[in-house]
């Protein structure tokens, strides 16, 4: 059992958690520079959904699908919403006490709870119809991944754990020691091809047949070290990416790193502190770093195109690729715009005064932002 004081020092260095929102950096923010001819950018629509972030809720980013997007909100209603125009298509009440966004594709929806509810939904036209539910032992804090079979779940106690999409059954379990302090969060698992592919609070990544849980190959991604357990920590925690067949992953006070996801063999290895998701083009990885930071580091061999500081402290988040330019959102509701080629800031908008913790979602050519106080934005370029 975790002791009140390593419990309170796991919630506040949980980065994504707001009652420790204002003390997640020790430096000040970085005050907003001017901009030479910025780019005229424009908020097409805002919608509330509802759906903001409490203490004790993470990620509530919403599940974008086809032309809609869907949120839930910490009493477990699901909101359908027009990409195009913001307006609710629908709405559901699910009885899901959310503290963390959907996972889902264009058939079947999927709703977790901190006290392990798990719970799939047929996707209809005009709104969700229950296929089944099941309840497992242990908080949900990371989005489900799912095949057209299985759907893989992690939960804090360690454990991941298959379960079909059709009925729900339970089809194997695996576990893994999680050190005495971490931070509150987990990452989501990702499958290729037959493999499902885990990070643990270890700072190691696992591969694991989908089938049978049996283990593939295990990497350390970063070891402790340090004579603290807060010194110690090295969790993975952000949404690692899969591109043409490699791994791209990293933990916090410790290593960004690529790996074959075929074998697990470590193709180059940084220093490196992020809790961050990332994303990738055919040239680059982009990612922000644990002060805020902005990141282009070379795909194949791990060095560093540009890296920029202009919005150092600003509590962003992890970065979104559109035509050409890298958009990130930070603390006081501003979304920034940035080259993606050499790091310069491009052009800043205000779509809200509330703090952006999710990672900007891309739908055709317009940025969709989403804050905590559950106001969801598409702004696009003029």
């Amino acid at each position: 059992m975790v002791s009140s004081t390593r419990a309170l020092l796991l919630s506040c260095l949980s980065l994504a958690l707001l009652s420790c929102g204002s003390t997640d950096n020790s430096e000040p923010p970085a005050a907003l520079s001017e901009i030479e001819q910025p780019l005229d950018l424009r908020v097409r629509w805002s919608t509330d959904t509802g759906a903001g972030a409490s203490s004790a809720s993470l990620d509530m980013r919403p599940l974008l699908i086809n032309d809609q997007i869907l949120s839930i909100d910490i009493e477990g209603e699901i909101n359908s919403i027009n990409a195009e125009s913001g307006r609710i298509n629908w709405s559901a009440e699910t009885g899901i006490k959310a503290i963390t966004g959907l996972a889902g594709n264009s058939h079947v929806v999927i709703a977790t709870s901190a006290d392990g509810d798990l719970a799939a939904y047929n996707l209809l036209e005009a709104g969700l119809e229950k296929r089944w539910s099941i309840q497992l032992n242990g908080e949900i804090r990371a989005t489900p991944a799912l095949n057209q079979d299985q759907l893989f779940v992690r939960t804090v106690s360690g454990k991941l754990s298959a379960v079909s999409l059709a009925d729900g059954n339970v089809e194997w379990t695996v576990s893994r020691r999680i050190p005495a302090l971490t931070l509150t969060g987990n990452s989501s698992p990702v499958i290729s091809n037959e493999l499902v592919i885990v990070g643990f609070d270890d700072g190691k990544i696992t591969a694991f047949e989908s089938k049978n849980g049996q283990t593939v190959w295990e990497t350390a991604v970063s070891h402790p070290v340090g004579r603290t357990e807060i010194e110690r920590l090295v969790d993975i925690d952000g949404h690692f990416i899969l591109k043409d067949g490699v791994i791209y992953v990293s933990s916090y006070q410790g290593r960004l790193a690529a790996i074959q996801a075929v074998n697990g063999n470590v193709l180059w290895s940084r220093e490196f502190s992020s809790y961050q998701s990332m994303v990738a083009d055919d040239q680059a990885i982009y990612l922000s770093g644990d002060m805020s930071h902005i990141w282009s580091i070379d795909r194949r061999s791990g060095s560093a195109f540009w890296k920029q500081e202009v919005l150092h402290s600003r509590k962003i988040t992890a970065p979104q690729l559109v035509n050409g330019n890298l958009v990130v959102a930070d603390f006081e509701g501003y979304v920034h715009w940035f080259d993606k080629t050499d790091g310069s800031l491009k052009g800043r908008i205000q779509p809200s005064n509330a703090r952006h913790i999710s990672q900007p979602l891309l739908w055709q050519n317009n940025i969709l932002v989403f804050d905590s106080a559950g106001q969801l934005s598409s702004l696009s370029l003029r």
